[in-house]
């Protein structure tokens, strides 16, 4: 092993750590196992040092390199489209700025000045990783990058050819070797690497406007139930004053059913009344009004199709939980649910159980469903025909529960499809309301 072998393995610790933060740049707070990642990345530093000192051509590290970063994505929960957009995106980015710091030290021509070193070289892996740092200090501040939104397939595409052209474009100006076009490959170079960062940066942009997109959509979605909500207050309100203000006629009647041994009809009678205070449309009754509004307005919705629904409810009137996002599970658990149980021909039905225990939220939501389930990659992708405009729900539900540490356990037999959701609710302030069961 040379002074050259030596330098290259001592910079690839920190080549190693910069990796470790640029994919973390694309995968934060998605580790599956911590341990884990940290094994891979030393075994990833002992693997990469062996085939440089055993091949050290473009060719196999560029492969080998490629290999082994998908193979590190595999640490992160994500779905494969933003690991293999990871993947371009990362080495295309540290192999142009090494590239640009060998052109700029071959144009210096260092070597010159000693006897026997390649100064250059080494150099160049010194700088190269400082500049890499830096750069991640920079395109961390892209916030909405981490996040895994459902983009159409077209868009990936777009965003993921780019840098992958720029990659490959890169590799073919490194094996020039002719010192009197090294200004005009650094130029070429420097430009490929400009458009990596602009375009990771249209990534961010792109990213950002589905999720704006997904949050006004979910806006839409709480004012309507919370208008449904109102109108349900309302409805009641307005008939408990007209009980109210005929209160007296009422009493009278009963007064003379009863007299008369009519038994049955005053019970009737007073059954009515009950009716008329009741709101037939209210079907959950927590105090919560969060929770009741979307419960609420998508029973509604259900009944209009001809759906049962049966409903178990034991939750506070306040939930450390934020609105927008019980709007977030409930609603996508019962549009997905409500959807596929509208399309059956035989008896409809949707059971929907929410409970806190524990300071634990428990939210289950089962239907019966007809046809096959289609999966991409692990997951479950959506079926409807309009797939660029839908598809959101579960990863939704997914990115949600993450904020409070909690789960998403999807089960199905042939002919029922159930999802169970469990989070965190800390310093929980209110007791039980009583049981709502419908």
């Amino acid at each position: 092993m040379d002074n050259y072998d030596l330098i290259y393995l001592l910079s690839n610790i920190f080549g190693t750590y910069i990796i470790y933060r640029f994919m973390h740049i694309f995968f934060a707070q998605r580790v599956k196992n911590k341990k884990l990642e940290l094994t891979s990345y030393i075994l990833y530093f002992f693997a990469i040092g062996i085939i440089h000192i055993s091949y050290n051509t473009p060719i196999v590290n560029l492969v080998c390199n490629l290999i082994m970063f998908l193979l590190l994505t595999l640490n992160y929960h994500s779905n494969w489209k933003m690991k293999l957009t990871a993947v371009v995106y990362v080495y295309a980015i540290l192999i142009s700025i090494e590239t640009i710091t060998i052109i700029i030290l071959s144009i210096l021509n260092l070597n010159a000045l000693t006897k026997g070193v390649d100064l250059q070289l080494i150099l160049a892996h010194i700088i190269s990783k400082i500049l890499s740092y830096i750069v991640i200090l920079v395109i961390s501040n892209l916030k909405t990058i981490k996040a895994e939104y459902h983009i159409p397939l077209l868009h990936w595409i777009a965003v993921f050819i780019i840098p992958l052209g720029t990659l490959f474009s890169t590799f073919i100006l490194m094996t020039e070797s002719n010192p009197k076009n090294f200004l005009r490959i650094f130029i070429s170079i420097a430009i490929l690497f400009l458009i990596n960062i602009f375009v990771f940066y249209l990534y961010d942009r792109l990213l950002q406007s589905y999720q704006e997109k997904m949050e006004k959509n979910l806006l839409k979605q709480q004012n309507n139930a919370y208008i449904k909500q109102l109108n349900i207050i309302n409805q009641s309100q307005e008939n408990i004053k007209i009980l109210r203000h005929d209160i007296k006629k009422h009493m009278l009647a009963l007064q003379a059913l009863i007299e008369k041994g009519h038994n049955d009809m005053a019970l009737q009678y007073l059954q009515n009344a009950f009716n008329l205070i009741d709101n037939v449309n209210e079907y959950a009754k927590s105090g919560n009004a969060e929770v009741d509004s979307i419960l609420n307005y998508k029973i509604h919705e259900a009944k209009i199709k001809d759906i049962n629904v049966s409903l178990n409810l034991h939750i506070p009137q306040r939930l450390n939980v934020q609105s927008f996002d019980l709007v977030v599970i409930l609603g996508n658990l019962l549009d997905n649910a409500i959807e596929a149980t509208s399309k059956l021909a035989g008896e409809k039905k949707i059971e929907i159980f929410v409970e806190l225990n524990r300071n634990i939220l428990y939210v289950s939501v089962t239907n019966p469903f007809q046809g096959k389930l289609h999966y991409g990659f692990n997951k479950l992708k959506t079926t409807h025909r309009d797939a660029e405009n839908h598809g959101f729900g579960l990863e939704s539900i997914r990115m949600t529960i993450e904020k409070y540490n909690g789960t998403m356990n999807i089960k199905h037999t042939e002919d029922t499809f159930c999802v169970d959701v469990l989070i965190y609710n800390s310093n929980s302030l209110d007791i039980l309301s009583e049981q709502n069961t419908i």
